[in-house]
């Protein structure tokens, strides 16, 4: 009995030691991992500039530059430069070919250094929409062009109100070109634009130069009735043959004069 009373007491002393042990020498390492461990999961905060007013946040948007509008420019402004061209190149090749329009005659003569060289009929604005008056210069030349108005679009063909050639002033959307409808020719019938029969448009173009001046008239001159009140729509030399007719005519009318 002694014996295990004495064990006991050995093995009390023992666990005694043991605990004391684990007190002086765990617990300190328990704890101090214990106080470390969650900083190694703690994100460090982001540092603060010196003047936080100056850099945008989440709850105050950076300021955005205010949009700038660019009007689209008007067809006048868009004709501008095409007037411009026309003008130097007329100065540049300094042509002597002058195209005469006369809306009283609906007609069209062409005069290169003063002289009649040819004469076509041709249709000129409704009197809802006349042609305009005054001396303008051709700005540009389209073979096959297309027509475009109100969003429709028609390819070049024999519908093309434009007929097969184009040639634009420097007056904004005006020309003389052809027609898909031969039968208004002679007739005031278009939106403003000089029409002419297909070989007649044609003939004009291979003439015509960009810069050569065209003069549109609403009234007759001296030089327009000149011109169109003693030819007929003819070639040069048949327009030759009349007009040597008509002096002849002036001619002999004086020497009866001078007779009498």
């Amino acid at each position: 009995m002694r014996s295990i009373g004495g064990m006991r007491r050995i093995q009390v002393v023992i666990d005694e030691n043991r605990l004391r042990i684990l007190k002086e020498q765990w617990l300190p390492v328990a704890a101090f991992v214990a106080l470390t461990l969650p900083l190694v999961f703690i994100e460090p905060a982001p540092s603060q500039p010196a003047s936080s007013s100056e850099v945008p946040t989440a709850s105050t948007p950076a300021p955005q530059p205010a949009p700038v509008s660019t009007p689209a420019p008007l067809p006048q402004a868009a004709a501008r430069p095409q007037a411009v061209e026309a003008r130097r190149t007329a100065a540049e090749h300094k042509s002597s070919r002058r195209i005469l329009i006369s809306i009283p005659d609906r007609k069209l003569a062409v005069l290169e250094n003063g002289k009649v060289r040819k004469v076509y009929p041709v249709a000129v604005g409704a009197e809802v929409s006349p042609s305009p008056a005054g001396a303008f210069h051709i700005a540009h030349k389209i073979v096959a062009p297309s027509y475009s108005h109100k969003g429709k679009v028609i390819a070049a063909g024999k519908q093309n109100p434009l007929g097969s050639r184009w040639m634009g002033l420097d007056l904004s959307h005006y020309g003389i070109h052809g027609t898909n409808m031969p039968e208004s020719i002679g007739h005031a019938a278009s939106h403003g634009c000089i029409r002419m029969g297909k070989h007649d448009v044609e003939e004009l173009f291979a003439m015509a130069s960009v810069g050569d001046v065209v003069e549109i008239h609403d009234e007759r001159t001296e030089e327009i009735a000149q011109i169109f009140a003693t030819r007929a729509v003819a070639g040069p030399q048949q327009a030759a043959s009349q007009l040597e007719k008509t002096g002849e005519a002036a001619q002999a009318e004086q020497l009866s004069r001078d007779g009498e």
